[in-house]
């Protein structure tokens, strides 16, 4: 499931990056510090691994779920400042659909693994579950304001 989450998140990253025109000091503060989560990930990763069917679950499947809302959080603060006063970072000739998909499927995301890491105080295996479902979520979302053909 992390592997699949860090997966989506690369191609999500990317596909904020080629809406914008440039970048400031403030963006990249930002993308350092949601960088620093991604780079945190396979910590909880493998507390959950270990953990998830023992006594100490809860707390693996809490700290899975704290690591990736602040991620959400993180990649919510970088999208809504790119496109903030007026798109002050967007590309002149953004698709609006794609800027709006992104915005929306963004939305929901510190919520739902908020509530993911609320389940796991008291089921972590249903946690675990709750975050590959989340997962395929965003599997689904991305594709949908990621249409957009991949440019190198």
């Amino acid at each position: 499931v992390s592997f699949v989450t860090i997966g989506i998140i690369w191609v999500n990253h990317h596909t904020v990056l080629d809406q914008l025109h440039s970048t400031d000091r403030t963006f990249l503060f930002i993308n350092v510090f949601f960088l620093l989560c991604i780079a945190f990930i396979p910590f909880p990763t493998r507390l959950l691994a270990t953990y998830v069917r023992t006594d100490d679950g809860q707390a693996a499947a809490v700290l899975y779920g704290i690591t990736l809302t602040t991620t959400a959080v993180f990649f919510n603060l970088m999208w809504r400042y790119a496109i903030g006063a007026g798109g002050r970072l967007l590309r002149a000739d953004a698709d609006r659909r794609v800027v709006d998909g992104i915005t929306r499927s963004y939305r929901p995301g510190v919520a739902m693994y908020a509530g993911a890491a609320i389940v796991g105080f008291f089921q972590a295996e249903v946690s675990a579950a709750l975050y590959a479902a989340i997962a395929l979520f965003y599997v689904l979302s991305s594709s949908f304001f990621g249409r957009e053909e991949v440019s190198t």
